[in-house]
């Protein structure tokens, strides 16, 4: 029993180390990180302690293990200065990766119908018998999840949009800008924490109750509520960072 206690106690020692290495970006992208054998000489373990914390590494999305070429980082740490209004995609460009958009639902149904019917009542102004477009899509950086979103966009003011609008990527704001004259231009966003279901876990490619960012958004056009949004970041894919400065009063030293 004490061997068995011993060898977690281990494995959750490397796992953590070059987890830190990679998020701290010691490690970068595609960098290799250290063989099952080079962990078994570095921390005296067994080869099966350093195959599972590679594997958990993996099955994180930290690393991908190439048979014949050893264990390279994959972790794409996307920063986000929070200090105006953004789109997503320009976000995840400035941090040198390619955006995309992958569409998983399109539905048109009533706000009563939906899981955040009191939401889209008090925050988009509706009533339970308004129709709303409900648009499920996943977030990717150069082809890794980072987030999977749920917007409804009221029905009435977007009428006639379809799911092929929606298709190939389009970018939801630039739909609605180029069919309906509509330009986003403002945006309320509130942040907690989250634990993921099963059904997220299996979209975003998780495990199940992992920790998840959530947004959500609340979009204006011309002082117009035209969008609610939720968004579940995956915990190690985006960070937000706010910088806060101190307002001088009159009088106060320099």
């Amino acid at each position: 029993m004490a061997n068995k206690k011993r060898s977690q106690s281990l494995y959750f020692k490397i796992k953590d180390d070059l987890k830190e290495q990679i998020i701290s970006r010691q490690l970068k992208a595609d960098d290799r990180i250290m063989s099952e054998a080079e962990i078994c000489e570095h921390y005296k373990v067994s080869r099966i302690t350093a195959k599972r914390a590679l594997d958990e590494l993996m099955w994180e999305g930290y690393i991908t293990r190439k048979p014949g070429k050893g264990s390279f980082v994959t972790y794409h740490a996307i920063e986000h200065l929070l200090n105006g209004f953004y789109s997503i995609s320009e976000e995840i460009r400035r941090n040198g990766l390619i955006p995309s958009v992958k569409l998983l639902e399109f539905l048109t149904l009533k706000v009563e119908d939906t899981v955040v019917s009191e939401e889209l009542k008090a925050r988009l102004g509706l009533s339970g018998s308004d129709g709303v477009y409900y648009i499920r899509r996943l977030r990717l950086a150069s082809d890794e999840i980072i987030a999977l979103e749920t917007s409804y966009i009221p029905a009435r003011d977007f009428p006639g949009l379809v799911e092929t609008d929606l298709q190939r990527g389009a970018a939801l704001y630039a739909v609605l800008q180029a069919g309906y004259g509509c330009e986003p231009d403002r945006s309320q966003e509130l942040f907690s924490a989250h634990m993921v279901s099963k059904k997220e876990a299996q979209a975003l490619g998780v495990r199940p109750e992992s920790a998840a960012l959530k947004v959500v958004r609340i979009s204006y056009a011309a002082d117009r509520p035209v969008e609610y949004t939720e968004r579940l970041f995956r915990g190690d894919t985006y960070t937000y960072k706010v910088e806060l400065k101190k307002h001088k009063t009159a009088g106060e030293n320099e």
